[in-house]
């Protein structure tokens, strides 16, 4: 079996220790066989299939957690995600949308494993890789450091969706795309020489990160964003 596969029997094992599955072995199985009969009648990769049984499953385990309140322990409830996010090397796309989704996301490139488990533990952070051998590692597989594995054949859009669907997140109002900083609306007199001529003219709301200082408004390309992010 291929890594991603290996990592997908992870995840389905986790999912359903958290149902309470008496027959682990037999329900890891039948998931894998189902993503096999799915990815042959729908003509889709064996990686897709995974993800698409993978997100049936969270669904599964949503509907048994509200069904079942005490048997959510201590996990997070709809939303409450407080945590930063530290994705690796190659999800600097992910952190983006996710800091557009009202998350704090820290990417640092070219960031190698030994340095990103540190980080994430001097940050107390969730860490997102697509590393599926990281995952092995037993701070990540026995949940010390909390990780979600991010299949690396999904576009990024598709990642962000999984991200929300695992861990259970809402949206919050936008942080700033650039370095993940708060934004706070400002005056628009206070910021007239920064505006284009243009935008000027039509657009009274302006927002500024608190952190790098970068100036905002709600403009077509946050349209677009926004509507990426609805779809999501």
């Amino acid at each position: 079996m291929n890594r991603i596969g290996k990592a997908y029997e992870t995840k389905f094992r986790t999912v359903l220790g958290q149902l309470r599955a008496r027959k682990m072995d037999q329900g890891v199985n039948w998931l894998m066989t189902r993503a096999r009969y799915l990815s042959q009648r729908e003509g889709i990769t064996p990686a897709h299939a995974l993800a698409e049984v993978h997100g049936r499953l969270l669904e599964t385990k949503r509907s048994f957690l509200r069904d079942h309140p005490r048997e959510n322990g201590d996990n997070a409830t709809h939303g409450s995600v407080t945590k930063a996010f530290l994705c690796d090397a190659g999800l600097g796309g992910l952190a983006r949308w996710l800091r557009a989704s009202g998350y704090e996301a820290i990417w640092i490139p070219d960031i190698d494993d030994d340095d990103l488990l540190r980080e994430g533990v001097r940050l107390d952070a969730i860490i997102l890789t697509t590393d599926s051998m990281l995952m092995e590692r037993r701070v990540l597989r026995d949940g010390i450091i909390p990780a979600v594995w991010v299949p690396p054949t999904l576009t990024m859009l598709e990642q962000l969706a999984l991200i929300f669907q695992e861990l259970d997140l809402e949206m919050r109002d936008s942080r700033c795309m650039s370095c993940g900083g708060e934004m706070i609306e400002i005056d628009k007199e206070a910021v007239r020489d920064r505006i284009p001529p243009r935008t000027l003219k039509w657009l009274n709301e302006f927002f500024e990160c608190r952190q790098c200082g970068k100036l905002f408004w709600h403009g077509t390309h946050w349209q677009r964003i926004t509507s990426r992010l609805k779809a999501v």
